[in-house]
C-alpha cells in the first residue's frame, strides 16, 4: 500500500512551509500506516536532515533509497549525511555522481560545488566536527520532538537524552521538558537519576499540572526518588484530572 497522493503533498508542503512539529507528527503516522512508500520515507529523511538530524535522515534517505531511486535533492541530502559522519569518500561519490548528470537542476548545482569546495578543503580531524552544522532556527520543541522520534525508530537512550537535554538548555523554564527527561530516564531504568531533574518541583506546580501522561512520569519517578510528598501531590492530582474527564464525558453524554 502506498500513501494517498494528498497525504504526501500535505507533508511536502509542510516541510516547504517549516511547520516543522506538524511535519514530523504526519510523517510519524504515514510511516506507520505505509512503511514500504519510499516516497514518505525520503520527505522523512528530508525534513530531518532540515533539522540538523542526520543520523535521523541517514537512516530514513537509505531505506528510501531500498526502495524508489532518490531524487536529485535527497542524493545532495544524504551526502550531507556523511559529511557530517566523516564519510567524506562516500559523500563524494554522491556529488560527483550528480554533477555528472544533465538533467541536474540549476538550483542544486551551486550547492553541490559548495560541499565539494567543503570537501577538498577539510582536514581528517574535522571530518566529525558539526559545527558547521548548526541551525540556529531550531527551537527546544524541535529537538524534544526529534527526542520522541529518535525513541520511536530505536535510537540509543544517550542520543535521545542529549536531545531532550538541548531542549532543557535552550528553554530552561519549560517543566515539561525536564518532567519529560526524568520520564524518560525511568523508562532506562534510571528513575532515581531522573529524579534529579524534577526534585525541586514546587507542589503548587505540580497541582497545576494539566497533562496526564507527565504527571504519570512523576508518579514512577518520584515514587523511585522516594519524595512521599510530592508523589502525593501528583496522585492527587492525576486523580483530580480523571474525574473532571468523566464529569465532562458524562456532561457531553447528557447533552
Amino acid at each position: 500500500m502506498y500513501a494517498p497522493e494528498t497525504d504526501l503533498n500535505q507533508l511536502a508542503d509542510l516541510r516547504k512551509s517549516r511547520c516543522w512539529e506538524t511535519a514530523l507528527q504526519l510523517s510519524h503516522t504515514l510511516l506507520g500506516q505505509f512503511p514500504h512508500d519510499g516516497r514518505v520515507w525520503e520527505l522523512s529523511g528530508l525534513i530531518y536532515r532540515e533539522l540538523t538530524s542526520f543520523d535521523l535522515a541517514r537512516g530514513a534517505l537509505e531505506t528510501a533509497n531500498t526502495l524508489i531511486p532518490l531524487s536529485d535533492e535527497a542524493q545532495l541530502a544524504l551526502g550531507d549525511c556523511y559529511m557530517h559522519a566523516g564519510q567524506n569518500s562516500l559523500a563524494r561519490d554522491i556529488f560527483d555522481f550528480l554533477l555528472e548528470k544533465e538533467t541536474l537542476s540549476a538550483a542544486l548545482l551551486p550547492r553541490i560545488e559548495r560541499r565539494m569546495q567543503q570537501l577538498s578543503h577539510s582536514e581528517p580531524e574535522q571530518d566529525n566536527d558539526a559545527s558547521g552544522w548548526t541551525d540556529p532556527r531550531l527551537t527546544a520543541e524541535h529537538h524534544y520532538n526529534l527526542a520522541y522520534y529518535m525513541g520511536y525508530v530505536g535510537y540509543p537512550a544517550e542520543n535521545i537524552e542529549q536531545e531532550i537535554l538541548e531542549a532543557i538548555r535552550l528553554a530552561p523554564e519549560c517543566i515539561e521538558y525536564r518532567i519529560g527527561l526524568a520520564g524518560f530516564l525511568s523508562q532506562v531504568n534510571r528513575a532515581e537519576e531522573g529524579y534529579q531533574y524534577v526534585a525541586q518541583l514546587a507542589l503548587k506546580t505540580i497541582q497545576r499540572l494539566d497533562c496526564e501522561c507527565c504527571l504519570e512520569r512523576l508518579i514512577k519517578v518520584f515514587q523511585a526518588g522516594g519524595d512521599h510528598p510530592r508523589l502525593i501531590a501528583s496522585l492527587n492530582r492525576s486523580a483530580e484530572l480523571k474525574q473532571q474527564k468523566v464529569k465532562e464525558n458524562q456532561s457531553h453524554d447528557q447533552s
